[in-house]
């Protein structure tokens, strides 16, 4: 089991569409998935557009448009 950050920004679509099957996922394979703001957390500056990104343990395993295959693969 490892520890998720799901990064997002209110207004991004591809962050809305990436969400639940991260959260799927996780859900499946016993991960805990915190979701950040990356505006409200000061992280708007390190991250830029680059949203979504998943963080596993700290490690970025995720960015930008990805499907479900790529979320199983980076999370096994």
């Amino acid at each position: 089991m490892s520890d998720l950050l799901f990064l997002t920004r209110r207004s991004c679509s591809l962050c809305a569409e990436a969400h639940p099957i991260v959260e799927d996922v996780a859900r499946r394979r016993r991960h805990t998935i915190e979701t950040i703001d990356v505006d409200d957390a000061g992280l708007a500056d390190r991250f830029g557009d680059r949203v979504p990104v998943v963080l596993r343990d700290g490690v970025e395993v995720l960015a930008g448009r990805f499907d479900a295959a790529e979320v199983r693969r980076a999370l096994r």
